[in-house]
């Protein structure tokens, strides 16, 4: 296979499994994101499952790089 077919299929594949993850966003997926249990998602935790950085800065709404149980609960809302 060549390189530049890798890379569309890397790419592309990529892309659909961030919008799927993105539109599963519940307290299921806050509490796999919160790998100690500590009640919070720290941004290294949150990193570990998800590159949408426009839904944690949307969701980090006190800016201080922790997703604390208000914003877990309004960003990771059950549907």
């Amino acid at each position: 296979m060549k390189t530049s077919t890798k890379l569309t299929f890397a790419l592309i594949s990529g892309l659909a499994l961030s919008t799927a993850f993105a539109q599963g966003f519940n307290m299921s997926t806050a509490k796999i994101m919160d790998a100690n249990q500590d009640g919070t998602i720290t941004k290294e935790e949150y990193m570990k499952h998800s590159n949408d950085m426009a839904a944690w800065t949307k969701m980090d709404t006190n800016k201080d790089g922790v997703l604390d149980a208000q914003e877990i609960k309004v960003g990771f809302n059950d549907k």
